[in-house]
């Protein structure tokens, strides 16, 4: 599991050093990984204990519909304006206050 927050939270910085430098396309990929390394945790953390990969995820967040639409709204989308980047990082900043506090599975 700490590998994986340790990941999220390297999305998120080069997420945020790619939108800086004017790389809207690779800082869109990375916040969109970001927001998928999210949903495992969140997943991981609400019960299944399991690590589910990004194509099966959208099973697993019935109980997170934020979450699922969210990951709905930002994938698959064509070349992303800064404006979408700026959007989709907002989203995850918000989805992130929220649900990395809620408890966690692991004894």
């Amino acid at each position: 599991m700490e590998e994986l927050l340790s990941k999220f939270e390297k999305l998120i910085a080069d997420g945020d050093r790619m939108f800086s430098s004017g790389d809207y396309s690779g800082a869109y990929e990375s916040y969109l990984n970001a927001l998928y390394a999210l949903a495992a945790i969140v997943v991981y953390r609400g019960g299944t204990g399991m690590l589910v990969p990004p194509e099966r995820l959208p099973g697993f967040l019935g109980g997170f519909p934020e979450l699922e639409d969210a990951i709905r709204r930002y994938s698959g989308g064509s070349a992303p304006s800064e404006e979408a980047v700026r959007s989709l990082r907002e989203e995850l900043e918000r989805l992130r206050g929220g649900m990395m506090s809620l408890p966690s599975s692991e004894r």
